[in-house]
């Protein structure tokens, strides 16, 4: 067993890691269950910002998927591995500039070292196909939520990590890095994901285009997230979304 750098949980610390318990916390596994859920979402409406569980349900996944933003970027980046089961993680209510931001505690915070990319391929099916598809279940279950919306709030997040060339520490880490992010997004992988026939991370990889307004290209997404549906939601409306985006390509 090691750990990670000061540094390395720095920058955990700026996506959302949590390094302290709280009493106050949600144990993960919570999440698997639909009834459960619902009370959870729920208790919860007024923190995120609408009285719509479908709303609430959206948001809910968008924070979420930066269990998989946190993971990927240890074992990618770092090559450790930490345990983001449902059952090792609790969800510490959070805010920032009037957003319900939560943040992620692990309860045993120790980390192992990759030795192939077989062991990788086990993490991320951990990661999606054992957690965050079971999650995705539970919300469908006591929502009218789609696995189209739920799916990309997390592509989103995980094409950030594998396109970010800031965490990259030399530029010899790049092609080992896009050779993950291929392998991530193949159809012959899909199983790591769930049951599902095609993989539900690739629909939502499309070429990045100019936008009236936007300094950069983005990647418009495919789906609304319904940030924009949030009390004083336009201010919060994402910059990538397909209802603005759609008719200000340039």
């Amino acid at each position: 067993m090691s750990s990670l750098t000061e540094k390395q949980w720095e920058v955990l610390r700026k996506y959302r890691f949590h390094m302290s318990p709280d009493k106050d916390g949600i144990e993960a596994r919570t999440f698997l269950d639909g009834d459960e859920m619902k009370v959870y979402l729920s208790h919860r409406r007024s923190l995120i910002g609408t009285d719509d569980l479908n709303v609430a349900g959206s948001l809910f996944m968008k924070r979420y998927a930066f269990v998989a933003a946190m993971g990927l970027m240890a074992m990618t980046y770092w090559n450790k591995k930490l345990n983001f089961t449902p059952e090792n993680l609790i969800m510490v209510d959070g805010e920032k500039d009037g957003l319900w931001l939560p943040q992620f505690h692990l309860k045993d915070a120790s980390a192992t070292e990759f030795m192939s990319f077989e062991e990788k391929s086990e993490f991320i099916q951990a990661i999606f196909r054992d957690h965050l598809d079971q999650v995705i279940q539970s919300l469908k279950k006591e929502t009218k939520l789609s696995n189209l919306i739920l799916w990309e709030n997390i592509a989103v997040y995980v094409f950030w990590i594998f396109e970010n060339d800031e965490f990259l520490l030399n530029e010899g880490m790049r092609s080992g890095r896009d050779d993950e992010f291929r392998a991530l997004l193949l159809d012959e992988n899909s199983h790591w994901f769930g049951t599902y026939h095609n993989n539900p991370l690739a629909r939502y990889y499309s070429r990045k285009v100019n936008i009236e307004g936007v300094p950069e290209k983005v990647r418009v997404r495919k789906t609304c997230c319904f940030s924009y549906r949030l009390e004083d939601g336009e201010q919060y409306r994402c910059k990538t979304c397909p209802q603005t985006c759609l008719v200000k390509k340039t």
